[in-house]
């Protein structure tokens, strides 16, 4: 979960380029990525992560 303080132009190209990124970091495990950001719609998914999320 990547919370930021400003809107997101391209949310889906930035989760995908982080995602790519942690990924690498550790040697090839999948990661899931998620944004929460002022534009973007808030779902129960984002509660989740917030509560169960490791911290990387």
């Amino acid at each position: 979960m990547l919370d930021l303080p400003e809107s997101v132009d391209n949310p889906a190209l930035m989760a995908a380029q982080m995602s790519a990124l942690v990924s690498r970091a550790m040697n090839g495990r999948k990661v899931d990525v998620l944004l929460c950001a002022p534009n973007l719609m808030r779902l129960p998914i984002h509660d989740l992560a917030f509560k169960e999320g490791q911290l990387l």
